[in-house]
């Protein structure tokens, strides 16, 4: 059995483009890092946009066990890809592409089931190469939610977080924590978004 700790990045700069992590953000790192602490991980893989990359790079200063960059970890859409777009067009675009799972955002980017496919692909490759090992996916927290929706229904999202399905990526906090195992007989879902490590 393979045991994914699915990570979404610290709290990062509110600006567009590709900002890093606030000085929160880095303590939330820090944080995560002493969590994992004692779990056994084998190796850090993560996003490579430049919130994800610090975030990874803060809890290996912990874990020390290497950090591999995967863009298919990205998240399915960012901010400042198109010139001149206001956060508000952003988010607009974000909510519908979050109810209209296959819509491809203004051509840029991913469409929801393409970002959760891309994810699903990174983790089967992980499974095969890291059998038996616990793994950190420093990642985002839209294309978590996406991974999420398509290996696991509806009911299953909501024993956890009842909103969950509505919510989405709203729930899924700067640093929080998703545990996924994957073996022979499929996926299992051991926590969603929990953050009770960064109180």
């Amino acid at each position: 059995m393979t045991t994914l700790y699915l990570i979404r990045h610290g709290q990062k700069i509110q600006e567009s483009g590709d900002p890093g992590l606030t000085e929160l953000g880095k303590a939330e790192a820090q944080k995560t890092g002493a969590y994992l602490a004692d779990k056994q991980i084998a190796r850090i893989y993560t996003s490579t946009f430049k919130r994800a990359r610090e975030t990874a790079a803060i809890i290996d200063k912990t874990l020390q066990v290497g950090i591999d960059f995967d863009p298919r970890l990205k998240e399915r859409r960012n901010w400042g890809e198109i010139p001149g777009e206001s956060f508000t067009e952003f988010i607009t675009e974000w909510e519908y592409s979050n109810t209209h799972r296959d819509y491809d955002p203004q051509g840029v980017g991913f469409s929801s089931h393409q970002a959760g496919e891309n994810i699903c692909k990174v983790v089967e490759e992980l499974v095969l190469k890291w059998p038996k090992s616990n793994i950190v996916v420093v990642a985002h927290g839209g294309i978590i939610c996406d991974f999420l929706r398509d290996i696991f229904p509806e009911n299953k999202l909501r024993e956890f977080i009842l909103n969950f399905p509505e919510e989405l990526d709203r729930l899924v906090k700067e640093c929080s924590v998703t545990i996924v195992t994957k073996d022979e007989n499929g996926y299992s879902l051991k926590a969603l978004a929990s953050t009770a490590h960064l109180i």
